[in-house]
C-alpha cells in the first residue's frame, strides 16, 4: 500500500504547525482577540498536553488531512469508509474494468464478463444510441464479475479526515491488532483466523505510513470499537428487529453490497456475522442475471467463488450486516437506491427493508416506489424507466 498526503488545513505539513492551529482555536473560547492575532502570537506548548489530558480533543477536529491511499485492500477501504466522519472517493468496480488481480480471480473475472453480456443484452431496454448501450451492459458486466474477486482486491481512493479521527482510528487498529493475540478464557488465541490476519498486516501498513501524526494521547476515550465489526459473541439471529421512529434489521448481503450500504453515512452497519468470527462462511451471493443463464450457471457461479474462497474470500461473500437508523433516513436511503441507477443487489435489499417497515410501521406512509414515480427528479435519464426500475434483473 502506498500513502500520499495531498492537502492539509492550511498546508501544514508537519503535526506541530497542527497543534498550533488546534491550540489557537483552543484559545477563541477564552479570548477576545481576533483569531489571527491569536496564531501570530507565541503560545505555549504546554497547552497541547492539557487539552489532549483533559480529553477536550473537539479542537484538534479543525485539523484536516486529505490522503491518497494506492493499492489498499478494499476490506481496509470499507474499515474506513465505516467510521464517521470522513469523506472518500474511491475506484468504483462498476465503472471501470478489474485488472491488478489475483490470475485465478482475473481469469474467472474475464469469464463472466463474457458469459453475462450477452445475457444483459437480453434484458436491457433498447434505446436509439447502440454504442451507448454497449457501454452500459459492459458496465454491468463489470458490476457482477467483480464479486469473483477478493475483498482484499488492491484500490485506490482519496480519503480526508480531521486529525483527532485519524488518531481514533490508529488507536482502535492498534487494540484490534492486540486483541487477536490476546489469550480468552479457554486459553486459546482468540479471533486468530486467516481473515483477521490478513486485515492485520493491512492495519500495520495503515499504522507504519500514518504515523508522522500520532499525537500522544490523543486516543479514544470511551469502550467503543471499529464501527464495521460487532464484538459480542451473539449469532445474528439473536440481534433484535424492530421498525418505527427508529429502525434494526439483519440480514445476509454481500461484502460488495456492504461496500455500498454504509457510504449511508446516516446509518449504522454493523457485520455482526462472517469470516471475521471463527471463520464462519455463510455462502455466496448468486445475482439474478446469473439465475437467469439456467441452473447449470448458477451451480457453476458457485463452484467458481468455492474455488476463490478455498484461500480468499470473494466479494460475494455473504455477512450477515445488523442495520440501525431513523425511518427519516432510512427514506433518505430509499430515494437513493430503489432507482435503476442503483446497483442492483442494495436495490433489492433496500426494497425488502422497504417492505418489511410498510408492515410493521404503522407510520411509515411513503410510497415502495422509485423517485421518478413521487414526482421528484432525477439527475440523469434512467433507460429503465420508474415501472421497470424495481423490477428488473441487473
Amino acid at each position: 500500500m502506498e500513502t500520499r498526503i495531498i492537502g492539509t488545513t492550511n498546508n501544514f505539513e508537519n503535526v506541530e504547525d497542527m497543534m498550533k492551529f488546534a491550540r489557537a482555536c483552543a484559545r477563541v473560547c477564552y479570548t477576545e482577540k481576533d483569531f489571527q492575532n491569536v496564531m501570530e502570537e507565541d503560545d505555549k506548548n504546554q497547552l497541547t498536553d492539557r487539552l489532549v489530558n483533559s480529553g477536550h480533543h473537539s479542537v484538534f477536529e479543525h485539523n484536516k488531512i486529505n490522503f491518497y491511499f494506492n493499492r489498499i485492500p478494499k476490506i481496509l477501504a470499507m474499515v474506513l469508509n465505516n467510521e464517521r466522519p470522513y469523506a472518500t472517493s474511491e475506484k468504483s468496480a462498476r465503472y471501470t474494468k478489474m485488472e491488478d488481480i489475483n490470475h485465478n480471480q482475473k481469469r474467472l473475472y474475464d469469464k463472466w464478463m463474457e458469459k453475462l453480456k450477452p445475457a444483459i443484452s437480453e434484458v436491457y431496454p433498447q434505446i436509439d444510441d447502440s454504442e451507448a448501450r454497449d457501454r452500459k451492459i459492459t458496465k454491468l458486466a463489470q458490476e457482477n464479475a467483480r464479486y469473483m474477486t477478493s475483498v482484499f482486491t488492491p484500490t485506490k481512493m482519496v480519503y480526508s479526515l480531521d486529525l483527532r479521527q485519524l488518531n481514533f482510528i490508529r488507536d482502535e487498529f492498534k487494540k484490534f491488532n492486540k486483541d487477536l493475540f490476546e489469550d480468552s478464557d479457554e486459553g486459546s488465541e482468540k479471533g486468530l483466523n486467516r481473515f483477521n490476519s490478513r486485515l492485520t498486516n493491512s492495519m500495520y501498513e495503515f499504522l507504519s505510513q500514518t504515523g508522522k501524526f500520532e499525537v500522544p494521547g490523543l486516543t479514544n476515550q470511551t469502550d467503543r470499537h471499529l464501527s464495521i465489526f460487532d464484538n459480542k459473541d451473539n449469532d445474528y439471529e439473536d440481534y433484535e428487529e424492530h421498525f418505527g421512529d427508529t429502525y434494526s434489521t439483519t440480514y445476509k448481503m454481500s461484502f460488495a453490497a456492504l461496500g455500498q450500504a454504509h457510504r449511508h453515512r446516516t446509518i449504522d452497519y454493523k457485520i455482526v456475522d462472517g469470516p471475521n468470527k471463527e471463520e464462519q462462511r455463510l455462502g455466496f451471493f448468486v445475482p439474478e442475471i446469473v439465475k437467469y443463464l439456467g441452473n447449470d450457471a448458477e451451480k457453476e457461479w458457485e463452484e467458481d467463488l468455492s474455488s476463490v474462497s478455498e484461500n480468499d474470500y470473494p466479494q460475494a461473500e455473504l455477512i450477515a450486516v445488523n442495520e440501525r437508523g431513523t425511518r427519516d433516513d432510512f427514506r433518505s436511503k430509499m430515494i437513493l437506491r430503489m432507482c435503476g441507477h442503483a446497483q442492483w443487489e442494495i436495490m433489492k435489499n433496500t426494497t425488502k427493508t422497504a417492505e418489511k417497515y410498510a408492515e410493521q410501521d404503522e407510520n411509515f406512509n411513503y410510497p415502495i416506489a422509485p423517485k421518478c414515480q413521487q414526482n421528484m427528479k432525477c439527475a440523469s435519464s434512467c433507460d429503465w424507466g420508474g415501472k421497470k426500475a424495481l423490477e428488473r434483473i441487473v
